[in-house]
């Protein structure tokens, strides 16, 4: 077989001329099967997030390469955000219900808003929540011990849970470099180590920490509930990633452009696992440590077996041996290697393949109505009325307060801790959008704010 017989057009996707076919590598190995080993070293044991311990990195290495999960993940933090945080003096009736409020622009309270940028650190959190479903905020004391003078968010890309000799959660591991060696712990000195307080009783907690002096600063953990997942949480929506969708959505940018450049008819698409090519590393006696150089050559190897056997009259009626594995408990099955054959794949310059219904599929997953990022993707853009998206997106901004309670909650510490005005708070006014005669501009601000 010549080498142009197979051209790769993206990491996972290449195009098999000869065989008329398309090879799109698909991949779930890096998700936590919820038994995963603890990684040791001299100084930590660490809680593994994915199964290269690097699931934070390689999930936003996808969300990179499809617009449509991006868009939707950044929407989600962006409608928490609303109208952005104020300082605010709550006013209340006389059942202590908060009626109004007004912007607080003075006092120590207003120092301590401006000088740890709440509206920087609220978005890094409804971030994080949005993409990874947990964040990482810490409390930092002053030389007394006598208040809370910083607050800082450590990003989750970076941020690992380090555990005691019973395997609990005792410290948040801040470093740069996970990703410089898989599976391993960089070395102390590139670690940032901080005490990491019981989230169920965390005022109790932090003032006992202040009382012993023992640490500068700690950190509390917010997360979105994960049923299963004993350290880390995973966001619904990773669901399009085990479903394959994402890979489906993610090969037609590629594939459209490479048919249209080189003009080929392509008849059938393979989905191969890769577990499919682990299961040949080993029959080949390779493991994880082996050169990648020999990875890659029996990577190739394999695609050329199957490009080979693909096309050409002689391997007509023949079978191919696929290797198959049940999972969920043995309730569903996972093939190693599909064949989808395509009737006609390219018509009038599009794909049949119908990108706008996976588009769709994925935004469902994510909770965002395409509607409301403003287009929908594909030839049949149906718009909504106004009225509608209006309803639309009050109904996602009700659905979106587990995430706003979550940001806000350290701040209700530290008002607590620093002993603030019992009726100052940060507060996350949200927008209404009404109609034009009510308001020119057509939003007005919320008076139903949320508060802690």
């Amino acid at each position: 077989m010549k080498q142009e017989d197979v051209m790769w057009i993206g990491e996972n996707t290449a195009l098999l001329e000869k065989a008329h076919a398309i090879l799109v590598v698909t991949s779930q190995a890096f998700f936590d099967e919820k038994h995963l080993n603890i990684i040791e070293s001299n100084d930590y044991r660490v809680a593994p997030w994915g199964l290269h311990n690097l699931l934070p990195q390689e999930v936003m290495e996808k969300i990179e390469r499809v617009e449509i999960i991006g868009t939707n993940s950044d929407f989600n933090a962006r409608v928490c955000y609303g109208n952005g945080p104020k300082l605010a003096r709550l006013m209340r009736d006389d059942n202590g219900k908060i009626r109004d409020w007004a912007e607080v622009t003075e006092g120590k309270e207003y120092d301590w808003y401006l000088e740890n940028n709440v509206p920087q650190l609220v978005l890094e959190i409804l971030t994080d929540l949005s993409y990874f479903a947990n964040a990482f905020p810490l409390f930092v004391f002053d030389k007394g011990f006598t208040h809370i003078k910083r607050m800082l968010h450590r990003e989750a890309m970076f941020s690992r849970w380090g555990l005691d000799k019973s395997d609990q959660i005792k410290w948040l591991l801040h470093s740069s470099k996970w990703d410089k060696s898989p599976g391993s712990v960089p070395a102390k000195e590139d670690i940032e180590k901080s005490y990491v307080i019981d989230e169920f009783a965390a005022i109790n907690d932090i003032r006992t920490q202040m009382a012993a002096k023992a640490y500068k600063r700690v950190c509390m953990a917010l997360y979105l509930p994960s049923p299963g997942r004993p350290y880390y949480s995973y966001p619904n929506w990773y669901s399009v990633f085990r479903s394959g969708w994402y890979d489906n959505i993610a090969a037609i940018p590629e594939l459209k452009k490479a048919i249209l450049e080189h003009n080929l008819g392509i008849r059938y698409i393979i989905y191969t696992s890769d577990k499919y090519f682990t299961y040949k590393e080993q029959q080949a006696g390779l493991t994880p440590d082996s050169p990648i150089e020999k990875r890659v050559e029996l990577k190739k190897k394999v695609v050329k077996e199957l490009n080979d056997f693909a096309c050409g009259g002689e391997n007509q009626g023949k079978s191919m041996t696929v290797l198959k594995e049940m999972t969920g408990n043995g309730n569903t099955e996972e093939k190693y290697i599909t064949v989808e054959t395509i009737d006609d794949m390219v018509k009038e310059g599009e794909f049949l393949t119908d990108y706008e219904t996976v588009a769709n599929i994925i935004s469902y997953a994510m909770g965002v109505h395409p509607s409301l990022i403003g287009a929908v993707p594909g030839k049949n853009s149906n718009s909504l009325s106004g009225s509608n998206i209006r309803e639309i997106y009050l109904m996602k901004q009700a659905q979106m307060r587990p995430f706003i309670d979550l940001a806000l909650r350290p701040f209700s510490i530290v008002k607590q801790i620093n002993g603030w005005d019992k009726d100052i708070a940060v507060v996350l006014p949200e927008y209404i959008f009404t109609t034009l005669d009510q308001n020119k501009s057509g939003k007005q601000e919320s008076t139903n704010t949320y508060a802690q």
